[in-house]
């Protein structure tokens, strides 16, 4: 609740200097200020644990984890845009783009744009909430399986409810996402891949292969000429390739830990029921 009143109030009490993706880049960067703060305060005096137990522990893997999260991540948006060009449901607009300074500094404020997005809503929805519902559900009657889909589910829905859903489509799109990224951190146990997977697709979809976006800071924006439920940003072929994503993503999993299946860190956070 106080993060959701902190995320509200920022952009109506700061302003700072500079206009567009300058005055975005600040906000977002305060925000993840905030949000680290609220997330130390909570696991001091709520919670009474470590900040790293929120999938805060850096190890060798985070760096690797971050590059296949923003590998997978990104190829959502592409492989979906790449397959609307190929049919002719989408086409290029004419883009204004050159590699000018300007744009490279463009370039640069909406990757921390978009990594700031990633970072704070991963803290919050994973890191966070996932963590406690795990461990709020571990019940004994309830069996860990269970407990730790039954979190899983919750983590996902209030990660949907929160963004704007003007149709159920849309809003099974955004509940695909929460999944997803809970899924990444389930099989890690670190936040590492789910940020990654996260700033990844937001970039490209965002910036790189944007739908009727302004081109003066679009790399290819796009218009479509197909269905809107079907190859828009939230439509079912973006949708469908969060299941290819997750693929990956249990993959990857496998081979980062050489075992399928839950990391042993979320494990950790459930009882012994035998």
């Amino acid at each position: 609740m106080v993060y959701a009143v902190v995320s509200l109030s920022i952009p109506a009490l700061i302003d700072p200097s500079g206009t567009g993706l300058l005055r975005t880049a600040g906000l977002r960067l305060l925000l993840v200020l905030c949000t680290v703060g609220l997330l130390f305060a909570a696991a001091l005096f709520l919670d009474k644990r470590p900040v790293y137990r929120f999938g805060l522990r850096i190890d060798r893997y985070w760096l690797t984890d971050s590059v296949v999260g923003a590998l997978i991540g990104s190829a959502i948006p592409t492989a979906a845009v790449l397959l609307g060009l190929s049919v002719g449901w989408l086409a290029v607009h004419e883009s204004t783009f050159t590699l000018t300074a300007s744009t490279l500094a463009n370039i640069g404020l909406a990757i921390v744009v978009t990594v700031c997005i990633a970072l704070v809503e991963e803290l919050v929805y994973r890191g966070y909430i996932l963590t406690n519902a795990i461990e709020g559900l571990d019940l004994r009657w309830v069996s860990s399986p269970v407990t730790i889909a039954s979190a899983w589910g919750i983590s996902a829905f209030l990660f949907a409810v929160v963004h704007p859903a003007p149709t159920l489509l849309v809003g099974f799109h955004y509940l695909g996402a929460g999944l997803l990224l809970g899924l990444a951190y389930l099989i890690t146990g670190q936040l590492a891949l789910s940020v990654g997977i996260h700033a990844g697709f937001n970039f490209v979809s965002g910036y790189v292969f944007p739908l009727d976006r302004d081109p003066s800071v679009s790399i290819a924006p796009l218009a479509v000429q197909g269905p809107e439920w079907l190859i828009g940003q939230a439509g079912v072929l973006q949708t469908g390739f969060q299941i290819s994503a997750a693929i990956f993503v249990v993959f990857y999993g496998w081979w980062r830990s050489g075992s399928l299946g839950i990391s042993p860190a979320i494990k950790g956070k459930i009882r012994d029921k035998s």
